[in-house]
């Protein structure tokens, strides 16, 4: 299929310290088959030599890439920065250490022109360690067209996938109705920001050949470091409520109520015994939604042992037996 269409497409990349690899991120964005983009890089004050790196890509490629500073106000804010100095009717976010396939945008506009700008399109991604070559696709039950986006995220939250930032490509009107990204968050901000996304969305359309190359086991990105940290945890259930908030108008739907309950209950599992004011927190937001009890989550020999002694006191046992073989 042709693409008729001649709508520029903003990719926006937030960049700290990322000299290791943010050259071949953008020059798989310079090899895309789709050419009417514009690259939005916003350089979060990095000190090492990043910013070297992007005065000269920028010098090279002056039709196509800007790079502006944000000083060091972390991620989200710089992705709202790229957003506002952006003029493109469709937006790609990119993290600075990720890699596009060359037919990721071509593929996904391909879409738009079929059936119009109120859906968001998705796609595969993969994860890599030292070479893109490497990759291993993940073969999710989430990849596949919605026509309610609200059942994505169901299926999302009760473990069916994850929705990786930057498979997904969205028109600029999507973006300005459902809001900014959420600058007070540091874990989770993509799912937070892109569960507005898609409750504005009409439908997900889904594109097998519009793949990203994630890269893993990478020691700088921020995201990663100290995952048990309090500020981390703190920032995670923050998440889980804002996903609670932003799904106000499906409150009465019972698979909803359920799923995002199981967010909380993963949260409990996750940090258990740590930061029992958040523990605590996170029970009872579980509850307001209406659940009289609570179920096993995590591995399936420990939802056998919680069915039968119950969540907590499972949880009780697990955090016993680790510190006795510790």
């Amino acid at each position: 299929m042709t693409i008729k269409s001649k709508a520029k497409v903003s990719i926006i990349i937030p960049a700290f310290n990322a000299e290791s690899y943010i050259e071949e991120t953008v020059e798989s964005v310079l090899n895309q088959s789709y050419k009417n983009i514009e690259i939005i890089i916003i350089d979060d004050y990095s000190t090492d030599n990043t910013s070297s790196i992007l005065k000269r890509l920028e010098d090279k490629n002056l039709s196509f890439i800007k790079v502006f500073k944000n000083y060091g106000k972390g991620a989200c804010a710089a992705r709202n920065y790229g957003f506002e100095l952006s003029d493109g009717d469709y937006i790609q976010y990119l993290d600075a250490d990720d890699i596009l396939d060359s037919l990721k945008v071509e593929k996904q506009m391909q879409l738009f022109e079929e059936f119009g700008n109120e859906i968001i399109c998705s796609g595969v991604w993969g994860r890599f360690y030292n070479s893109p070559e490497d990759v291993k696709w993940e073969n999710q039950n989430i990849n596949k067209d919605y026509e309610k986006p609200i059942d994505w995220l169901v299926d999302s939250w009760n473990g069916n996938g994850m929705g990786q930032t930057s498979v997904w490509l969205t028109h600029r009107s999507l973006i300005k109705k459902a809001g900014k990204w959420n600058e007070d968050l540091t874990l989770n901000q993509d799912g937070e920001f892109f569960s507005k996304v898609l409750l504005k969305a009409k439908e997900i359309k889904f594109c097998k050949d519009a793949k990203v190359y994630y890269r893993s086991g990478n020691s700088e990105s921020i995201s990663q470091q100290n995952r048990l940290s309090f500020k981390k945890a703190s920032s995670l259930l923050q998440s889980y409520e804002l996903y609670q908030k932003n799904c106000k108008e499906n409150m009465n739907s019972e698979k909803v109520k359920k799923s995002l309950g199981e967010n909380y209950l993963n949260f409990i599992y996750q940090f258990y015994p740590l930061y029992p004011e958040l523990q605590k927190r996170a029970e009872e937001k579980f509850y307001t939604l209406g659940h009289q009890k609570m179920w096993p989550v995590g591995g399936e020999n420990f939802k056998k042992i919680g069915k039968i002694i119950g969540l907590k006191n499972a949880l009780k046992l697990r955090s016993l037996f680790l510190k006795v073989n510790s």
